[in-house]
This record gives structure tokens, C-alpha cells and sequence, in this order.
């Protein structure tokens, strides 16, 4: 692998540079690509659109963003280009309110699914932000196939929902009929065990990609939830958002130490971005990140914003 430079840089590989409108091309390997960063939203001098703790975002086919705003218990939608179309919610927990809402899954093209914590449920919505159904955990099934405070939540392309269980540090698997059929990742499962699980990845590949706080790591299952590897250790600090590329690439936001890591599919650092501030091209808190073509997405939570990153050269989005 060889950096060419383009311009000043933000970080590279720890290396710090001045220029926060940068550019810069990684070659070799796998990757062929050049990133710049290209615009931010939502518009700062707009009251009605001030984000408060934002924590996850959601791109969907058509690229459309859908950014949880936690803060103020609504899921906020936009276009491509960061002008809002909708929001809903709202603090309660009837239909359409939530309570602490932490993540959003829009994979599926059809339908998104919020990750509602202190409601203790997953809300589905359509694209049109009209409610359809919610999940609550069923209490009189077995212990292992309940849940409690949903911190993440992702679709796979076979249509089955896999659910952070943050009362329990695990996983859980509901299959395409909404009913558990898989739980792992607590206590008992040897190098598996999660210890603070955070966002939930499931790629085109059917791996499944967790983000371990408190370890510091990113924790590999495959579909079934055995696990596979563990990665990221002395590299990442506090891991969130993660989103997966169909070449194999994974994008991590590490919010310790304020940038985006990204690995090649053998789960080995290829570069990184970022440092702390409130400039455009800085972070502060880096939450989660999506992509969209040839566009990278990361949400802030401490500047309460999303910056949009261009990517060209030899990428694909999953």
C-alpha cells in the first residue's frame, strides 16, 4: 500500500496535518480511492433542525438520510443533499413518540426500524415515516430469548432483525416473522463475550459486526452467532457506528479518539481520519457513519451535525 498525497491532510495513520477541506488517495492492496470532504448539514441557523445528542444514522436505496436525534426523542429525515423532508416523534411512548431512541436500520429499502431504549421496544416505520408495528421483548418465552434496552439494531438481506440487547450485553436474532430465534454474545459465550456491545453491522456477506466499548474492539460473528475474531485492539478507542462496503471494507467510527478507521476485509487498518474540534473536516464525538455510492456520511454527536465525505477511485458501497 502507498499515500499519495493531494493536499494537507487530516490524520493519516496518526499523522496529523493542517488542512481540513483535504484530499488525499490511498493505493494498493484492495483500494484504490480519494476522500474530501464535500459539505455538512443540517443548516446551523435553522432552530427547528438543532440536533441534541444525535447518535445514529441510516441511509436508504435511494439516499435518503435518516439521522436519530436522541436528544429530542425524534428520527429526523433528509435528502441526498441534507435538506430535511420529514421528522416524527417526540418524548412519550405512545405510537409515533419515543424515549432515548439510539439507532435506525433502512437496509431493506421497504421499511426502517428504531432502536426505542427506554420504551424497550424496536418501532417500524415506512420510508414515509408512517408507523406500522412495534416489537416488544415476550416475557413468557425462555430468558435467552428476551430483551431489555435495545441500544442497536440492524436488518440482514434475508429480512431478519438483529437486535443490541443492552440489559444483557448480547445479540438478538428475530427471524422474518418477528419472533427470537437466536441470542449471543453474553457471558457465557468464551471469546465471544461481549462486554459493552454499541452498534450492530450485518453485511451483504452475512457477517455480523459488532462494536465492543468497553473492549476497545470490533467483534466478528458469522450468521449463526459463532464467533469468528476479534480486531481493532491498541487501534480503536470506544468503537460506534460501523457500516460495510460489498469489496469488503468496514468503516468504524472511533469516537476516543475522534476519527474513522477504515479495515480491509482481512480486518487490517488501511487508514484513518479525523481529530478533535469543531471546524469543518474535525469531530467532536463521532457516533456513526454510513455510505451512500460515492459518499461517506459521519454523524457527530458532540458538534451535532453531519459531515459528508467524497469518495472516488475504486469503491462500492454494500
Amino acid at each position: 500500500m502507498s499515500l499519495h498525497l493531494k493536499s494537507n491532510l487530516i490524520i493519516i495513520l496518526g499523522l496529523h496535518f493542517s488542512n481540513p477541506f483535504a484530499a488525499w488517495s490511498i493505493s494498493g492492496g484492495e483500494s484504490d480511492f480519494v476522500v474530501k470532504f464535500l459539505f455538512v448539514f443540517p443548516d446551523s441557523t435553522s432552530q427547528s433542525l438543532s440536533l441534541s445528542q444525535p447518535q445514529a444514522l441510516a441511509i436508504d436505496p435511494e439516499g435518503q438520510i435518516y439521522v436519530v436525534d436522541t436528544g429530542n426523542h425524534r428520527l429526523l429525515k433528509f435528502d441526498s443533499s441534507g435538506n430535511l423532508v420529514q421528522s416524527v416523534g417526540g418524548f412519550g411512548w405512545e405510537r409515533e413518540q419515543f424515549d432515548r431512541p439510539l439507532d435506525v436500520t433502512v437496509k431493506s429499502g421497504l421499511d426502517l426500524f428504531i432502536a426505542d431504549y427506554n420504551n424497550e421496544r424496536i418501532e417500524r416505520y415506512d420510508l414515509k415515516l408512517n408507523y406500522l408495528s412495534s416489537f416488544y421483548s415476550n416475557n413468557s418465552l425462555s430468558a435467552s430469548m428476551q430483551f431489555g434496552f435495545p441500544g442497536g439494531v440492524d436488518i440482514s438481506r434475508h429480512g431478519e432483525i438483529f437486535i443490541v440487547d443492552n440489559e444483557n450485553n448480547r445479540i438478538l436474532k428475530l427471524n422474518i416473522e418477528g419472533e427470537p430465534d437466536l441470542s449471543f454474545g453474553d457471558f457465557n459465550w468464551g471469546e465471544g463475550q461481549l462486554l459493552l456491545p454499541l452498534k450492530i453491522e450485518v453485511t451483504s456477506g452475512d457477517q455480523v459486526y459488532v462494536s465492543d466499548q468497553k473492549a476497545n474492539q470490533v467483534v466478528v460473528f458469522d450468521y449463526y452467532g459463532n464467533f469468528v475474531k476479534r480486531f481493532g485492539d491498541d487501534i480503536l478507542q470506544r468503537p460506534s457506528g460501523l457500516s460495510s462496503t460489498s469489496e469488503g471494507l468496514l468503516f468504524v467510527v472511533d469516537s476516543g479518539h475522534h476519527q474513522v478507521a477504515v479495515f480491509n476485509k482481512e480486518h487490517q487498518l488501511i487508514f484513518r481520519w479525523g481529530s478533535f474540534g469543531n471546524k469543518l473536516g474535525a469531530f467532536n464525538n463521532p457516533v456513526d457513519v454510513g455510505i451512500f455510492k460515492s459518499k461517506v456520511y459521519v454523524l457527530e454527536s458532540g458538534n451535532a451535525r453531519v459531515q459528508v465525505f467524497g469518495l472516488s477511485g475504486n469503491f462500492e458501497n454494500d
